[in-house]
C-alpha cells in the first residue's frame, strides 16, 4: 500500500485549537487573555530546556501523547518548523491521514498541546534545530504514550 502524503497547514490557519493554542507575540505588559496557552501539570517538577533535535524523515511511523502535561514548544533558533498533529479524543486506531494534520510553525510562532494531543515532530529542514520546551521533568519517562501507525504518514514540509 502507498503511504499517504500530508501537506502543510498554517498554525493559524487550521483550526489549531483542537490541538492547543497558537502563541503569537504580545506585546510586554499584555494582560493575560484567550490569546495565552492554559497550562496543566498533573506532577510537581516542570523541565523547561533547549531540546536539540537532529534532523528526522519528513515521515511519521508513530505519534505520542501526553496525558499529565500540556507540552509548550517554540524555536529556539528561528527556524519554520512542522508537527503532526491529531485531536485528544481520537483512539489510537483512529490515527490516519484522514485524522492527523500536518501544521506549519513559522519563526516568531510556538504552541501549547492540550492534554491528550496525539504529536509527531517537530519536524524541520536545516541538519539541527533548537527548541524551547516546556514539559514535566519526567514526561518522557512516565506520560509518553506512543502509538506505531499501521500506515506511515509522508509529509510534504512547504
Amino acid at each position: 500500500m502507498t503511504a499517504a502524503t500530508l501537506s502543510a497547514v498554517g498554525l493559524h490557519e487550521c483550526r489549531f485549537e483542537r490541538f492547543g493554542t497558537p502563541l503569537r507575540p504580545v506585546e510586554d505588559m499584555s494582560p493575560a487573555g484567550p490569546q495565552d496557552a492554559t497550562l496543566a501539570f498533573g506532577g510537581e517538577n516542570l523541565r523547561y530546556y533547549l531540546m536539540r533535535l537532529r534532523r528526522r524523515p519528513a515521515v511519521v511511523a508513530s505519534m505520542t501523547r501526553h496525558l499529565q502535561a500540556t507540552q509548550c514548544l517554540g524555536s529556539a533558533d528561528a527556524q519554520p518548523w512542522w508537527l503532526a498533529v491529531a485531536e485528544p479524543s481520537l483512539n489510537p486506531d483512529q490515527l490516519d491521514h484522514t485524522s492527523v494534520q500536518l501544521v506549519r510553525v513559522l519563526p516568531g510562532e510556538g504552541l501549547s498541546l492540550h492534554l491528550g494531543t496525539w504529536h509527531a515532530g517537530p519536524f524541520f529542514e536545516a541538519p539541527e534545530a533548537l527548541f524551547y520546551n516546556l514539559e514535566l521533568s519526567d514526561t518522557n519517562q512516565n506520560d509518553h504514550n506512543c502509538h506505531q501507525l499501521s500506515d506511515r504518514l509522508k509529509l510534504h514540509l512547504s
